[in-house]
């Protein structure tokens, strides 16, 4: 498709916390920009925050409201249920947000011909023990979240043989980053309010691959903009996996507080939790040449510091 300068480019979950930062900076790239966000998740103050941008506030489930939206050149799908402990609980829920609500962004993608980018999930692989997991490996979710992903992943790819819409689908790994309501934040609070203690839920050697929404962002406009990324799905993360304990020790040095807090686990995991999330990147980096630019290592100090919280 090549650049996206003035094209007419939708993006559903823009709101939220990838949807803020690749919508701020399309926003630079076309006059043209609706976000399309029911603010479930996503904060009506990171809207406010982007320029030239048109915001719709509505639900993917509802399929007359997305058809009724201009016309789309390019659709940006990050819109989604994402929590995995509540889609054990909600599973009808997390199947019409992910699933359905996926089937009717497609329909409008089909209406309006327009180029869509999917962002999935680590979930669809589940406890694989192939590592670092490649794109080949296959489908093995152990929640609802990760099945509702596999069932979105499975439209994309239908829409794309039977009605030729070009569609590039995304695999994404933990996302964090600035405005993130993750692991890294969550373990912010708890420390805020009772540095002498940190709880991880869980035995804390369960292991994620960190890529910084930075990187993302970058990745998704790739996925919009290259001509071999279409009908392709791409691992985006960092290569690398860090278990929790192993990330909690990183922050409490960095907040001087290693010696001073004492590290407790629940050794109960969440329903459908994974224990090891470790991408193989390799696919991405020949093909579409992205290449994660941001460590954990080296991002995290400035990350706790904007918080603020310790003088």
């Amino acid at each position: 498709m090549g650049q996206l300068n003035e094209a007419r480019i939708f993006v559903t979950g823009g709101a939220g916390f990838i949807g803020f930062h690749l919508c701020k900076k399309l926003s630079s790239l076309t006059s043209n920009l609706t976000i399309y966000d029911n603010l479930s998740s996503g904060k009506v103050e990171n809207v406010k925050h982007i320029p030239r941008v048109r915001f719709v506030k509505a639900d993917i489930r509802d399929p007359k409201k997305l058809q009724s939206q201009e016309k789309a050149d390019v659709i940006f799908h990050l819109a989604a249920q994402v929590v995995v402990p509540y889609s054990m609980e909600n599973p009808i829920e997390d199947f019409e947000t992910n699933a359905r609500g996926t089937l009717n962004v497609l329909e409008k993608a089909r209406k309006d011909d327009a180029r869509v980018v999917f962002t999935s999930s680590a979930a669809v692989y589940g406890n694989t023990p192939v590592l670092p997991t490649p794109e080949s490996y296959g489908y093995s979710p152990a929640s609802c979240y990760g099945l509702s992903k596999v069932v979105g992943e499975q439209y994309c790819n239908m829409y794309s043989k039977q009605y030729g819409l070009d569609i590039t689908i995304l695999r994404l790994a933990n996302v964090y980053g600035p405005r993130c309501h993750g692991v890294i934040e969550d373990f912010l609070n708890k420390i805020s309010r009772n540095p002498e203690k940190l709880e991880i839920i869980g035995s804390g050697m369960q292991s994620r691959d960190f890529v910084h929404v930075f990187d993302v962002v970058d990745a998704l406009i790739l996925a919009a903009t290259s001509d071999a990324a279409v009908g392709e799905t791409f691992n985006i993360g960092f290569g690398k996996t860090v278990t929790i304990i192993e990330l909690a020790k990183m922050m409490l040095k960095i907040l001087g507080l290693l010696d001073k807090t004492v590290i407790t686990t629940t050794n109960v995991p969440w329903k459908g939790d994974i224990n090891k999330i470790w991408f193989d990147i390799s696919k991405v980096q020949r093909v579409l040449g992205w290449q994660p630019k941001i460590s954990l290592e080296d991002n995290l100090r400035e990350l706790i510091m904007e918080r603020k919280m310790f003088s």
